[in-house]
């Protein structure tokens, strides 16, 4: 279990030791997790239209799914996965990923499901360098999937597609 980092000095977050670390990876880290948690509130309201799906945990949400059949118990670990990715920024001051972790993340996620058309866990550091521009690709590839595979199960439980763009009449 992940514990948060407590042996921090004031001086180390005003200079910017720990804050700004990573800001980068955690800003693509929290849009996704933001996507992601966004669709299973979508898909649970489905079957529950009120608030207080909101003031459930994130593994509370991806249980909920689980039990009413909306996901597989393998996407409920895929998904915790990447929550607990995404708890790492969080919760663990200083807390730093590299390309090989996010390697292991991909891999993590595609032996629970979900589907990485390009396979990208499987390449060695040299090859995500090269065919995903290092690390940052590599998350994006990360999120693109897991957003997607979310996407498709809100569909396939009658719930919105998210993959047509809707056309909307703007006045001028």
């Amino acid at each position: 279990m992940r514990k948060p980092s407590r042996d921090v000095q004031l001086d180390d977050i005003i200079a910017g030791q720990w804050i700004g670390v990573d800001s980068d990876a955690l800003a693509i880290a929290l849009k996704i997790h933001l996507a992601l948690e966004a669709i299973l509130i979508e898909m649970i309201r489905l079957f529950q239209p009120d608030d207080k799906i909101y003031k459930l945990s994130f593994p509370q949400k991806t249980e909920k799914l689980v039990q009413q059949g909306y996901i597989l118990s393998a996407d409920k670990s895929a998904f915790d996965r990447f929550n607990d990715f995404r708890n790492d920024f969080a919760h663990i001051f200083g807390h730093r990923v590299t390309l090989e972790y996010a390697l292991a993340l991909a891999r993590d996620l595609e032996a629970l499901g979900i589907d990485f058309s390009d396979s990208v866990g499987s390449y060695s550091e040299a090859e995500a360098t090269e065919y995903y521009g290092g690390f940052f690709g590599v998350l994006e590839e990360i999120g693109w999937n897991i957003l997607y595979h979310a996407a498709y199960n809100l569909r396939e439980r009658g719930g919105r597609d998210i993959f047509e763009a809707e056309t909307r009449d703007v006045e001028p």
